[in-house]
């Protein structure tokens, strides 16, 4: 073999060239270029298609194999290349060492070699804005123009409309508390402007990555406005200014799964605000522990079921006291469910006072007993009437010590069948204080008996017997005793 022949032997052989087609058969990144000098424009004496096959050169930090590092090449199109050929004199085994940028005067023309057979590049970009007679090097890397980039422009007028985004306020409890006892003030927050507030993306420090429907990367090391920007075609954006904030914008739907724990520290404080409903579904416990306080403000209705999986306890706390105050009405009800299968008692234990205030009408209703017990005193006081009222079965007023009943009007007690007044003890009367008294007993065979003589002569007797069973045998009618 002439050793002149032989790859590096046979002399370095460059050529400029524009890149007409990507679509590489072997998928090997390849792409076919035509030469400056060394093939003609003309499309048809060289067509597109016979062109040769160039490999492109990938930097070190690039290993170019089994999938690793950026693959496929960038090239589109209407890219200005620069290479040499492997194969000094045939000119068949072109190698591309990288892309030239620079200033394109006019637009593809698709009828000629040296140019995008598609008619697409150069041209004007949908997505950017940029076209034909300016810099290649993206807008954004160009401070005086980077304001004219569509994708910015259209970031900040998205930014623009998500402002006085409110967040939440705290309850006004008035009267119960003396501490959330007015409106609380509300406040809001605004989408940062996308750039940050600071002088930034200063040529030559930002370096853009632009993708050709609209992906952009930016890595900005303008002094005093450095940042990092990640965007999405659609709108979709992650961007670290200056001063270490991130903005993460997600304009269709989010997903974050993680399979194993997540542990989030923040050291200030977390707004969150949703035009829509939340749902939080958690398989196991929940453990929510407040160093301050602990508000809530729902504007409509709330419902909590405990022990929808099957039973479950309500178990509280309090250390201090414990305020309601309910506009409306208040309906409860213990152990009337179907679920209800253990005791269904209700106990409650004040240590203190106790006083309940009702309004209209009061009714408690027991199917069984019903006590009240009182260790000191017991007292009933009514504005109107007092009644007590059994529909089947005995009335009992017991007392330890003595019953008193007074009543600053008339007092009527009276029993619609047989009545029975006792008094067992010594010394038992019944007094009247006033000018005159009467006790009437208008049923046949009325009685009023004692065990101990009569002495009241004041008392006016009319169509009556007595029985004296301590002067006289039973049973004998007598005259009243002087």
């Amino acid at each position: 073999m002439n050793e002149n022949y032989f790859m590096g032997l046979d002399g370095f052989v460059w050529f400029t060239g524009v890149v007409e087609n990507r679509n590489d058969p072997a998928k090997l990144g390849r792409v076919q270029v035509r030469c400056l000098g060394y093939h003609t424009e003309d499309l048809n004496d060289i067509p597109s298609a016979d062109l040769p096959w160039a490999h492109v050169m990938h930097p070190v930090t690039d290993p170019s194999m089994q999938g690793m590092g950026n693959t496929p090449s960038f090239l589109t199109e209407g890219t200005w290349v620069v290479g040499f050929f492997r194969d000094a004199n045939e000119k068949q085994q072109p190698i591309i060492m990288g892309s030239l940028p620079g200033v394109p005067t006019y637009a593809a023309d698709s009828s000629t070699g040296f140019n995008d057979p598609n008619g697409k590049y150069p041209g004007t970009i949908a997505h950017s804005g940029h076209t034909t007679g300016e810099s290649d090097v993206s807008r954004l890397a160009r401070d005086d123009v980077a304001e004219t980039h569509t994708s910015l422009i259209k970031r900040k007028a998205l930014a623009a409309k998500l402002v006085k985004i409110p967040k939440a306020t705290k309850p006004n409890l008035d009267p119960i508390s003396t501490t959330l006892n007015k409106d609380d003030t509300p406040t809001f927050f605004d989408e940062p402007t996308p750039r940050g507030k600071t002088d930034t993306g200063k040529y030559p420090y930002n370096h853009v990555h632009e993708s050709e429907s609209g992906h952009i990367q930016e890595i900005d090391d303008t002094p005093g406005g450095e940042r990092l920007q990640r965007q999405h075609m659609s709108g979709t954006y992650e961007e670290i200014v200056v001063d270490g904030s991130k903005t993460v914008k997600v304009v269709g739907d989010n997903y974050e799964l993680v399979a194993g724990e997540s542990n989030i520290f923040v050291n200030g404080d977390i707004n969150l605000t949703t035009n829509g409903n939340k749902k939080e579904f958690i398989k196991g416990d929940y453990v929510l522990e407040v160093g301050g306080n602990f508000t809530r403000k729902i504007h409509k209705n709330e419902q909590v079921k405990i022990g929808a999986g099957g039973a479950g306890n309500l178990e509280e706390m309090i250390i201090g006291n414990h305020a309601h105050n309910v506009a409306n009405s208040y309906t409860g009800s213990i152990g009337t469910t179907k679920e209800s299968t253990k005791a269904k008692d209700y106990i409650l234990s004040v240590a203190g006072n106790s006083v309940t205030t009702i309004g209209g009408e009061g009714l408690i209703t027991t199917t069984e007993d019903m006590t009240l017990h009182s260790n000191l005193n017991l007292t009933i006081v009514t504005q109107d009437k007092f009644g007590v009222v059994t529909l089947d079965g005995n009335v009992s007023i017991a007392s330890g010590a003595s019953i008193g009943l007074k009543s600053v009007s008339s007092m009527n007690i009276k029993s619609e069948a047989v009545g029975t007044m006792t008094f067992a003890g010594d010394s038992s009367a019944i007094s009247f204080t006033g000018s005159s008294g009467t006790i009437n007993l208008s049923g046949s065979g009325s009685t009023i008996t004692t065990t101990q003589e009569v002495t009241a002569n004041t008392i006016a007797l009319t169509t009556h017997t007595h029985t004296d069973t301590a002067g006289l045998a039973a049973n004998i009618t007598s005259a009243p005793n002087a």
